[in-house]
């Protein structure tokens, strides 16, 4: 048998082992345990990332920079 000529004999005895009829309850139990969502091990929950998300408006912004700079100011005239 060389690569150029597959035997067709083989390939149909291969090809007719995909018509498989499958018991339904097999189809049943994999479908739910496919749809049921796993819970992760503590390992996995531990290193899973996690995003945390600061929105902050630049009024928002200008006000802190404000409080910081007067904070900064008061405590260098309360240190003299």
């Amino acid at each position: 048998m060389t690569p150029e000529a597959p035997d067709h004999g083989r390939v149909a005895e291969l090809a007719r082992l995909r018509e498989v009829d499958l018991p339904p309850n097999l189809v049943a139990r994999v479908m739910t345990r496919v749809s049921e969502p796993r819970l992760p091990s503590v390992w996995q929950w531990l290193r899973r990332p996690f995003v945390i998300e600061v929105r902050i408006s630049p009024l928002l912004l200008i006000a802190i920079a404000l409080a910081l700079g007067v904070a900064f100011v008061y405590v260098g005239a309360t240190l003299k």
